[in-house]
C-alpha cells in the first residue's frame, strides 16, 4: 500500500468512526440516523470494493476488537511490541496492519476518555507522522 493511500484510508476511517458516533447524539432525528447509516456504509462500500479492501477490513476488525475487548488487545499489542523490540519483528503482521492496530487503539481510547463535548479531536486518530 502506497503511503498516500494509507494516509487516505486512515483519514477516511477516522471520518467514518466520527460519523458513526454522531448517531448517539441525543438530538439526532430519524432522518439524520438514516443519513448517518448511508454515510457510514458509503465509506465501507468505497474501500471494500477497491484494491485495499483487505487493509480496510483489517482496520475495521481491529477497531471492533479494541471496542469489545480492550484488555485482550492491550496484551496482544504489548506482546507485539515486545517481539518487535526483542526480535526485530512481530511474526506475521505487516507494518500497515500494526499501524491499523495502533490507530484503532487511539480511536477507541479517545472515545472512552473524552469528557468535554467540544474537546478537539485528532486529525485522523493517528498523530504519529506515519
Amino acid at each position: 500500500m502506497h503511503p498516500e493511500h494509507e494516509q487516505m484510508m486512515r483519514q477516511e476511517f477516522f471520518e467514518q468512526a466520527q460519523r458513526a458516533r454522531d448517531a448517539y447524539r441525543s438530538d439526532v432525528t430519524s432522518a439524520e440516523l438514516d443519513r448517518i447509516d448511508l454515510d457510514v456504509a458509503a465509506y465501507d462500500d468505497r474501500w471494500l470494493g477497491g484494491p485495499h479492501a483487505d487493509h480496510w477490513a483489517f482496520l475495521a476488525a481491529a477497531y471492533d476488537d479494541w471496542r469489545r475487548r480492550p484488555k485482550q488487545m492491550q496484551r496482544f499489542v504489548a506482546d507485539i511490541d515486545t517481539n518487535r523490540s526483542k526480535y526485530g519483528k512481530d511474526f506475521g503482521l505487516t507494518d500497515v496492519q500494526y499501524r491499523s492496530m495502533v490507530q484503532a487503539r487511539d480511536l477507541t481510547s479517545f472515545e472512552t476518555t473524552r469528557t468535554q463535548p467540544n474537546e478537539p479531536r485528532p486529525a485522523h486518530g493517528l498523530e504519529r507522522g506515519w
